[in-house]
């Protein structure tokens, strides 16, 4: 009788279709394919499942080996099969970056504009938190135009010397553009914040793109949307500035799922299918 229950139970649990693309790096989104019923666990995550694509994030200082954990249900409950794989992440090449100028102001704020920065945090961690909807985007298109965009002033990652003093590394990618140049929103999704002065960031708009995906622009010098708009991708959000901690006019750009940021520059397209 064991043995029919085990050989009915084989029968009723379809092999995994798991699978993971190749050549992981620091700082990268990973789309991998999931057979339906399939979920994966990434740390204390379950990545979001969308038409058998799922979506995690490896950040900055992603360690060299990850585990995700991939598990199928079987039959009435029965079967559900648990699979743990390590995967090989390559480290990247994060460098230094030294800007000279800040106001001293932001770099060494004084007792008052800590008590800003302290409430400002709150509101920021608040709007983080929320969510829009269900799926996510698998493209995103450039924030600023090709003929509008001057450089990348500052890369994602590298480690930020303000005034000669070091200090966290760079969170985002800095896009260097004339002052009132238009800012578009990078994918569809839902503001779940729009501010007009952050003290860090200045003019700032977060969207929500689904299952935890969120860009930021800030260092705005006008925001033209307000919290709760949904907005389409391509649809104008703001004008660059040189708002908040800022030496000249860039926009400051994030990608991130969950509380994990990644590097906009290596999955930005100029048009997305």
């Amino acid at each position: 009788m064991k043995k029919m229950i085990l050989a009915f139970l084989l029968l009723c649990t379809p092999a995994m279709a798991f699978e993971m693309p190749e050549n992981l790096t620091q700082g990268m989104f990973v789309y991998g394919r999931v057979d339906e019923g399939e979920t994966v666990r990434y740390g204390e995550y379950t990545a979001p499942v969308q038409d058998g694509i799922f979506l995690i994030a490896l950040g900055r200082n992603t360690p060299k080996k990850i585990e995700l954990e991939i598990r199928k249900g079987g039959f009435l409950g029965f079967g559900e099969t648990v699979e743990r794989r390590t995967f090989s992440v390559k480290p990247f090449d994060w460098q230094i970056d030294y800007v000279e100028g800040v106001p001293a102001k932001t770099v060494f704020p004084s007792d008052e504009n800590k008590k800003r920065i302290s409430k400002e945090q709150k509101i920021l961690d608040a709007a983080r938190a929320k969510r829009w909807k269900d799926g996510f985007p698998v493209c995103f298109e450039w924030p600023i135009k090709k003929e509008n965009r001057k450089r990348i002033s500052s890369p994602f990652g590298w480690q930020r010397v303000y005034n000669g003093t070091p200090l966290r590394h760079h969170s985002g990618l800095d896009i260097a553009a004339a002052e009132g140049t238009p800012v578009y929103a990078t994918a569809d999704g839902k503001v779940i914040l729009a501010h007009d002065d952050l003290f860090y960031t200045g003019g700032t708009v977060l969207i929500e793109h689904g299952s935890a995906v969120q860009s930021g622009s800030s260092h705005l010098s006008k925001v033209l949307v307000k919290t709760g708009d949904e907005v389409k991708k391509g649809d104008l959000i703001g004008l660059v500035g040189m708002t908040g901690r800022a030496t000249g006019p860039h926009l400051h750009f994030t990608l991130s799922w969950e509380s994990i940021r990644i590097d906009p520059e290596r999955i930005l397209q100029e048009a997305c299918p």
